[in-house]
């Protein structure tokens, strides 16, 4: 299961729509507030995808802080248009894909890190 968080309608919907159709179940919210929420649910979730910049208070790396903390070990790709990614950033669990992506390109990411042997606990 992967949690798509984006704000963008449009944008969630491109990404959401291709990871279907390659196979995978998609849960889309539009917040930081709406992911943590899906999260504390104990919605099974195997990977997050999520935007830097967001609505609500709490950005993108605000959120994969939240979930190093609540579901240490859960994957996480971050993605922004005006974002550099961290150096020394945690290379397996935290990953940064620079707005605009290529499609294929974050389902290969995707789908290295939902490797076998490296998925994380599913339990919170």
């Amino acid at each position: 299961m992967i949690l798509i968080v984006e704000d963008e309608v449009l944008v969630r919907a491109v990404i959401a729509d291709h990871l279907r159709e390659e196979g995978f179940k998609v849960i889309e919210t539009g917040n930081a507030r709406e992911a943590m929420e899906v999260i504390a649910s104990r919605e099974v979730v195997d990977l997050v995808f999520t935007d830097h910049n967001m609505p609500g208070g709490m950005d993108g790396r605000s959120l994969v802080a939240w979930l190093e903390h609540h579901r240490p070990g859960l994957p996480t790709i971050l993605t922004s248009g005006a974002l550099a990614p961290v150096v020394g950033e945690d290379a397996d669990r935290s990953r940064f894909v620079a707005k605009p992506y290529q499609v294929l390109d974050v389902e290969r990411r995707i789908r290295k890190l939902l490797q076998p042997g490296r998925l994380p606990p599913t339990e919170c």
